[in-house]
């Protein structure tokens, strides 16, 4: 057999998970025909079932500033994505993703911080590249993509869903040069207990394969994941058992800007700086 320069030759162990994971689908082939059609009933009933709560009211932005007064410059966050970006789960966007992570984030980095966020609910990747993303503010330090959930009920293809991926980090660097880039990791859907099992399993075993292609693109790319622990606990979720409630996103924030100020570190302001690090 000849090799041609370009010719790429798999290691021994990736050949062999690689082979043990077609074996295991294809094991697991009569299983899944026979919960078919089990699924698409669940899936029929929990879309005509389940309790739809609107978008949050209110300005999507907004400024808030560190307990112990501003050191350096305003920072700018922006956050987009799906339905928790537009405030689902809560009546004002006061109570939402913008201010729940703008808070501890200013606390953090001795900074003022103007939030902004750009969501819409039932959002996948492609109609968020779609969507034109916006110009305000007209600097972004940090730049938080929550994506998954809608790409994951939606089947999107692994293939597509890394191509989008990539694109959209494009697209971000262009529209907003000079700004940090991070991904929240595609939600673990298989402790949503508003689904019923076996329907539960089968989404949460596509929402992680979805979160391990994120987080392959977002090393490549040099874009951090910042976790924010368990969502699923009764007394942070709203009344439809699926999306944070206020309790939620403040939980939910707190640890993202913890996540942000310790991985990247350069949106910190030290007393004393005139500025942010080049």
């Amino acid at each position: 057999m000849r090799f041609t320069p370009s010719t790429r030759i798999r290691p021994p162990e990736v050949a062999v998970r690689t082979l043990l994971c077609w074996a295991l689908v294809l094991a697991l082939l009569p299983l899944l025909a026979l919960l078919l059609p089990l699924l698409a009933l669940q899936g029929r009933h929990t879309r005509r079932t389940a309790l739809r709560l609107p978008e949050a009211e209110g300005p999507s932005c907004g400024q808030l500033h560190p307990p112990d007064g501003a050191v350096g410059p305003p920072l700018h966050l922006l956050i987009i994505g799906e339905s928790p970006v537009a405030g689902v789960g809560v009546t004002h966007h006061t109570d939402g993703a913008g201010p729940g992570m703008a808070r501890p984030l200013a606390a953090l980095s001795g900074r003022s911080v103007h939030w902004q966020c750009h969501g819409h609910n039932g959002l996948r990747l492609a109609g968020l590249l779609a969507r034109p993303l916006p110009d305000a503010p007209p600097r972004a330090d940090l730049v938080l993509v929550m994506m998954g959930v809608n790409d994951t009920t939606g089947l999107t293809r692994l293939r597509r869903w890394r191509h989008q991926l990539h694109q959209l980090v494009d697209t971000l660097q262009q529209r907003q040069p000079g700004a940090r880039i991070a991904f929240a990791p595609v939600p673990p859907m298989h402790r949503f207990t508003a689904l019923p099992q076996p329907l539960r399993a089968v989404i949460g075993l596509r929402a992680r394969q979805l979160d391990r292609v994120l987080r392959q693109v977002s090393a490549r790319r040099h874009c951090p994941v910042l976790d924010y622990g368990d969502p699923s606990d009764p007394a942070l979720l709203a009344e439809d058992g699926y999306h944070p409630s206020a309790a939620g996103f403040a939980a939910m924030g707190e640890r993202l800007a913890r996540q942000a100020i310790e991985k990247l570190p350069d949106l910190r302001q030290s007393e004393g700086e005139g500025g942010m690090p080049e």
